[in-house]
This record gives C-alpha cells, structure tokens and sequence, in this order.
C-alpha cells in the first residue's frame, strides 16, 4: 500500500474537494432548474410526430408520466436518452425534441438512434417556454395529480428515473 494512503492529511484533503465537487454540482443543478415549473403541470394537448393525438391529463388517469425534454444536438442527451426509452417500455414517456428540426428531422434522428419513444417537436421551444425549460435533458416526473413530483437536468440513470417514477405513483 502506498504510503501516502496512510497519511490523515491525504484523506483530508480527499475528502475536501469531494464535498467542494458535490456543492458544485448541487449549486450547478439548483441554478438550472430555477425556472422549471412545480406545483401543477402544464396541459399539454397536441399531436405527436407519428400524427397520434397526446394529451397529458388522459395519460395521467394511469399513472405517472415522464416528460424528457431533449435536444438532437445534445451531447448529454445522447447518454440519457437510451434510458428514457429503455423507460418507455414500462412507463408512460412523452418527450419533447427542441430545436431539432421539422417533423421529417426528427423522425430520421430518432430512427438513426433505434428510439421508439413518443416524441413532440417543439421546434420553436414553446413548450420548454411554458416548462421553464432552460437546459436539455430536463426531466419532469408528473404524479396521476397532475403535480410535479420531481424535476431533473443533466445526466441520470435509469434506475434513478425509474425510483422517482414509482414514489410518484405512491404521491399522486
């Protein structure tokens, strides 16, 4: 073993910049989620890519559902977005694609990727607007109440979406 393992001072300072790290990124979270809505949702009411009409309080009378505000020129979207489909599966996942082009764009992109979510062009951000949407990925987790129960931007993990999921079923 090394011998500066061994040292107090070595995990002291170890332990220092973790807690430095983990207030950045909490500070970081906090300012980038300032503008997202809380208490109730709002409507959405509109048709999806595919031509299917969407309405979130419909969807809400079967439980949670998930809004993924997502961009196809967002580099961290590339890694969360593979989960919110794999989500998808078992939950109740609108996502809404921002400033990625026309319906046609939109539908090569999430072919190309091998998504089958259900997807909203928001193409003009009228929707991240009204959501408070100021970072992709953001993440809404909406309880059958229609509240939000939960919001996130940034990287997350599946599991983590899938836990919040849930406790929202148990709060809605």
């Amino acid at each position: 073993m090394p011998a500066f393992w061994k040292q107090s001072s070595f995990w002291t300072s170890t332990a220092k910049t973790l807690v430095i790290i983990c207030l950045a990124a909490m500070a970081a979270a906090f300012y980038q989620q300032r503008n997202m809505v809380s208490g109730m949702a709002p409507e959405i009411n509109v048709a999806t890519i595919a031509g299917e009409r969407f309405n979130l309080s419909e969807q809400l009378s079967k439980g949670p559902v998930l809004v993924y505000f997502w961009g196809s020129w967002c580099p961290i979207c590339n890694v969360v977005s593979p989960a919110v489909d794999t989500i998808a599966d078992d939950y109740q996942v609108v996502t809404m694609a921002l400033s990625s082009g026309d319906n046609a764009e939109v539908n090569q992109h999430l072919a190309r990727q091998g998504y089958d979510f259900l997807t909203i062009n928001d193409e003009h951000g009228l929707y991240a607007k009204q959501w408070g949407v100021t970072v992709t990925p953001s993440i809404f987790i909406i309880n059958q109440s229609g509240e939000v129960n939960q919001v996130t931007s940034g990287i997350t993990s599946s599991w983590g979406m899938r836990v919040r999921l849930w406790l929202a079923g148990l709060s809605g």
